[in-house]
């Protein structure tokens, strides 16, 4: 069973339940107990379970983070808040330099069980003191994890499992989040793994990977883009620290295009290690170089209302980025540079006559959307890898230099029209498998010739495409 909760309700759920569970649970921090915190998110908290469990605190940043991680080490599980991310600095010093080595400092004969919980963020009117984003800083850290929920399942479940952690781990909460995104949360134990990403919305054009207040902006870009025929792929990150790999590069070689959000400033931003991670891992599955949308390079957020709107991305910018991402040509960069020819790529042509009017492109195209669901081989990328079957149909068309093709699709079709010769061979698009060419229409009849990469496609699956072709033509 679940119900409607906001982020802010199911933090305070995950800590009530823990706090429940195992007694050895303590939260404190600047106002956690009588006010119930500055965003109430342990509201009532201290009145059920007393003042030795939820303890108020001095505002000190440092001594809060270095009573947290001597309590981990004599046994208990610590939950800390810091107030504000902007103030978190004065505590790196046990976060980085204690917390996050101690595991790594006595060869696994200690641990440091801690959660630190913050709010981050812009978009409040806090100015410039307290709506930083601080999660590039942290991210840093190895023996640390970074989690930063965009939901409140993820909330719940992702506390939870922080606060059962065996090391040190910051839990980062945007305070836009708290109040005004709302979702279904399980009953009772909800736990998420901290290290995976989840696909919030399925696409194959674009991956966008967001995180916190931003991956609601992006998936409403997305929305929009779709209405425009972009399908756009939306991976919530969930955890900055470890990043989940294998979702990340899984989906870009889907789609092969990236865009990276964060709210967070631009140079040495999450943005840069998820665009390396996919550059050094699938640079031949990419179609064009990957994108950051981010703050600028500015000092902080800005106290004038206009301003820090302009400062932050939204969902005009993210869609602004995609539409140019998904417009650039769909060459492998590794191999064509975008470009319609390969000279690497080591093609073998077949061809066949068939009946053809000259209003024949509709027709046309569904006949081969047809032939590439009958023999996927046709309808396929070649790597050093493997063969790699695309889970739909695309087909590109490249109508002349007026109409080229966009270079996005699985599969190409050529047609220059009347005026063109009688029988061309295509060369066959980095990216792909096979590519037709429909020859200049005469007398009813014309010449079909279709490429192929032989090193995945040989002449008997060709010739069979090509038949199927010419059977849908002419039924």
């Amino acid at each position: 069973m679940s119900r409607e909760l906001t982020v802010v309700e199911a933090i305070r759920e995950a800590l009530l339940e823990e706090l429940e569970r195992d007694p050895r649970v303590v939260v404190f921090g600047e106002d956690v107990g009588r006010l119930g915190g500055v965003f109430r998110a342990t509201e009532g908290l201290q009145d059920r379970f007393g003042a030795e469990r939820v303890v108020d605190t001095p505002m000190a940043e440092l001594s809060i983070a270095g009573l947290a991680v001597g309590l981990a080490m004599r046994g208990l599980r610590p939950v800390a808040e810091i107030q504000f991310a902007d103030f978190i600095h004065a505590a790196a010093d046990h976060l980085v330099g204690e917390a996050a080595k101690i595991r790594y400092r006595t060869a696994g004969d200690w641990s440091c069980p801690l959660v630190l919980r913050t709010a981050y963020g812009g978009g409040f009117r806090g100015g410039p003191y307290h709506s930083q984003s601080v999660e590039a800083f942290y991210a840093h850290v190895p023996g640390l994890k970074v989690v930063a929920p965009s939901t409140p399942a993820d909330a719940k479940g992702l506390l939870t499992a922080a606060i059962r952690d065996p090391d040190p781990v910051l839990f980062l909460e945007h305070k836009l989040t708290y109040r005004r995104v709302r979702g279904p949360v399980p009953e009772g134990e909800h736990l998420e793994e901290i290290g995976r990403a989840r696909v919030a919305r399925a696409g194959d054009q674009v991956t966008i990977c967001a995180y916190g207040m931003m991956l609601h902006e992006s998936m409403a870009a997305a929305e929009a883009l779709a209405a425009e025929g972009i399908e756009t792929e939306v991976l919530d990150l969930r955890t900055l620290l470890p990043l989940d790999r294998d979702t990340i590069l899984a989906s870009v070689r889907r789609t092969g295009r990236l865009c990276v959000v964060h709210e967070d400033t631009l140079t040495m931003g999450l943005g840069a290690e998820v665009a390396a991670l996919v550059c050094e891992a699938a640079f031949e599955e990419l179609k064009a170089p990957p994108v950051r949308v981010a703050m600028a390079d500015i000092g902080g957020i800005p106290v004038s209302d206009p301003m820090e709107d302009a400062a932050i991305p939204d969902r005009r910018r993210i869609g602004e980025a995609v539409r140019a991402l998904a417009r650039r040509a769909g060459g492998r960069l590794a191999r064509g540079g975008g470009s319609a020819f390969d000279a690497a790529i080591p093609a073998a042509a077949s061809v066949v006559e068939v009946a053809l009017q000259a209003d024949h492109l509709e027709r046309l195209l569904d006949a081969v959307a047809e032939a590439c669901r009958l023999f996927p081989a046709c309808n396929a990328e070649f790597s050093w890898d493997g063969i790699r079957e695309h889970p739909e149909v695309r087909l590109d068309l490249d109508l002349g230099s007026r109409s080229p093709a966009r270079g996005d699709g699985t599969f190409t079709v050529v047609d220059y029209g009347a005026g063109s010769s009688l029988l061309g061979v295509p060369a066959v698009r980095p990216g792909q498998t096979a590519t037709l060419r429909v020859g200049a229409v005469r007398d009813g009849r014309a010449w079909l010739a279709l490429s192929v990469d032989h090193r995945a496609v040989d002449g008997a699956e060709a010739g069979r495409f090509l038949n199927c072709v010419k059977e849908g033509l002419e039924r």
